[in-house]
């Protein structure tokens, strides 16, 4: 007979009676599905031929572990991704050949799916048990099915093993080529939370066991006598915390006093001698720790871990503005010199990694004498992470955080982007003698370097424009570009300077009525054969992303601004917490930070899983 006549479907509600009672009959283990129970049956010519049940796969089966090297949590929390095969009974009036390994094709074809429709969530493997005593497993293993091994003997009955000495054949089958690698990953994959893969973070791809252990590294400020709560765990909790919205020491008090055993053990958190229970610290206990702490050394040790992770490319790169350029240069304005530099910015193509750096002032941090905590960091481009950070002396100002800031950078073949007031001969120098390149904002505090740089511009071809329509208005951005003579660099102090670039902006509402109007100026040390205008253009635009991406965000998000802490070390240690919780969330993928954020308030276990735990 034809399989083409062959249907695999769900049982309908009231076919159940006549399931079960075709399977007593038939099958001599009977019902008795458990867990997630799916119940098919195959029809041939409108008669059934054949029934198919599946239920929750086994708790624990040796062959299964061994090849999903899982944890105990991790297995909890997917074994529900895994079937088992617990009835599967072709009907004696039925029999033919080969009907059986059509069913189970027709039925795991469409088994996830069904699973999705009815118990929301997908299937990524199938499981069952044979007994070499009744039959070889033939149907299983023309389905594509894989013996893994033999069980030890053991039942589960009541909730206890129990040993009955009747080894099982263990059989097992994926519905998709990842399955084995979603199953067994370190975090829980989009691919298998169903139906909110907007929501879900991919963790899998990072190394986040690390952090734990680099926080061991801030030195702890309090006498040896008396500590209760260790560091590490007072930080990872502020971070925790943090990760879920968290915006003032007293708000990580409440969420840290609100964590269930579960979290406080896998944070490694104090137990009680009186109570032996794990206890989380008290608000009180954070405030004054974080007040006491050395920021700058946890500045360096958030900032070197995130850093790593930029390093080893764990980290999406992500523009912070797309560029559509046009390149606006008429024929009778290239010299022989622009179309040999074309032709090499062409054969490049690549656009070099560039950092930015610039100042925040916390504007509700107020010092007891008036002056406000003024940070200055140091963001990559791509990712949008920060990689440094440092507090400004009140005496001072940011000019001198610059060199140390960078210092401990990896600068070779960098760009390092900059506003006017860093337009330094030192930072020039300091930057040539790294190997690294500088594209400088330049204004009236060179007063000399702003003129030349317009003169030098004056006749200057636009050779670049860019035009974008955002926030209710359209943006035009002309570029132009001048090589600066090697006298003149060396004659206004910055001798490693090569080309200087005008940037004429209009702003226009979409009317195309003109608003504003401004024009920019900048210096760089790459030549027209090291970068093209386009590339140039890149990083004066990338440069605004510490702002987009990290100081506004941290105004937004987190309400940075209106926060009032103000004493010791706290306002830069919550600065480096929020700067460490938008560096986690960009590493697992989350492009909109408060999107991640509620994402991480609906459930706690998610923050811990951001954090390695």
């Amino acid at each position: 007979m034809s399989s083409s006549a062959l249907t695999v479907r769900p049982i309908l509600p009231y076919e159940r009676a006549r399931f079960d009672e075709t399977l007593v009959a038939q099958h001599w283990l009977g019902t008795g599905l458990v867990g997630e129970v799916m119940r098919y049956v195959a029809e041939e010519d409108g008669n059934w031929v054949a029934l198919v049940g599946f239920g929750s796969a086994a708790l624990c089966v040796r062959p299964r572990e061994e090849l999903l090297s899982w944890s105990d949590q991790q297995r909890y929390r997917r074994l529900r991704y895994l079937t088992n095969n617990q009835r599967f009974c072709v009907l004696d009036e039925h029999r033919r050949q080969n009907l059986a390994s059509e069913v189970l094709a027709k039925t795991l074809h469409r088994l996830s799916s069904d699973f999705e429709a009815r118990w929301r969530h997908p299937v990524v493997a199938v499981e069952t048990f044979t007994d070499p005593a009744r039959h070889a497993g033939t149907c299983y293993k023309a389905s594509n099915f894989t013996l893994l091994g033999t069980t030890s003997g053991f039942g589960r009955r009541a909730g206890r093993f129990v040993h009955h000495g009747a080894k099982k054949a263990y059989w097992l089958r994926t519905l998709r080529r990842d399955a084995l690698g979603l199953l067994g990953a370190d975090f829980d994959p989009p691919a298998l939370l169903g139906g909110m893969p907007m929501r879900a973070a991919d963790c899998n791809r990072l190394d986040l066991s690390s952090l734990l252990d680099e926080l061991r590294e801030v030195p702890d400020p309090r006498m040896r006598r008396g500590i209760r709560h260790q560091l590490p765990q007072i930080l990872a909790i502020a971070t925790l915390a943090t990760l879920r919205g968290a915006t003032s020491l007293f708000a990580i008090g409440e969420l840290a006093a609100e964590l269930p055993e579960e979290a406080l053990c896998r944070l490694g958190c104090r137990i009680s001698p009186s109570s032996g229970q794990r206890v989380a610290p008290e608000e009180s206990t954070i405030r004054r720790t974080l007040r006491a702490i050395d920021a700058d050394s946890l500045d360096l040790v958030v900032n070197a871990w995130v850093a790593s992770q930029v390093a080893a490319g764990r980290l999406e790169a992500e523009d912070a503005v797309e560029i559509d350029f046009s390149v606006m240069v008429e024929e009778d304005e290239r010299s022989d010199d622009n179309e040999d530099t074309k032709g090499g910015q062409d054969a490049t193509g690549a656009i070099r990694d560039a950092l930015a750096l610039d100042g925040k002032t916390l504007r509700g941090a107020r010092l007891d004498d008036g002056q406000k905590v003024h940070l200055v960091s140091v963001l990559t481009h791509k990712e949008g992470v920060t990689v440094a950070q440092r507090n400004v002396d009140t005496k001072t100002n940011e000019i001198t955080a610059f060199r140390p800031l960078l210092e401990g950078l990896e600068l070779t073949d960098v760009v390092v982007t900059a506003d006017a007031m860093h337009t330094q001969r030192e930072h020039a120098t300091f930057l040539s003698g790294r190997g690294a390149h500088f594209v400088f904002g330049v204004k009236d505090n060179q007063p000399t370097l702003a003129k030349e740089a317009a003169r030098l511009l004056a006749t200057s071809p636009v050779v670049c424009e860019t035009h974008d329509r955002a926030h209710g208005r359209m943006e035009h951005r002309y570029y132009s570009v001048a090589a600066v003579p090697k006298t003149l660099a060396a004659e206004l102090g910055f001798p490693a300077a090569s080309q200087v670039v005008k940037v004429y902006r209009e702003r226009c509402d979409l009317g195309d009525h003109l608003e504003s109007e401004e024009t920019s100026y900048y210096l760089t040390d790459l030549s027209a054969q090291e970068a093209s205008p386009e590339e140039l253009a890149h990083h004066i635009r990338g440069h605004w992303s510490i702002e987009n991406r990290s100081h506004y965000v941290r105004d937004r998000t987190f309400d940075e601004d209106r926060s009032q802490t103000r004493v010791g070390g706290a306002p830069q240690a919550l600065a480096s917490l929020r700067n460490l919780a938008i560096s986690i969330l960009r590493l697992a993928g989350f492009r909109n930070i408060a999107s991640g954020l509620r994402w991480m308030a609906f459930d706690y276990r998610r923050s811990l899983t951001l954090l390695g735990l």
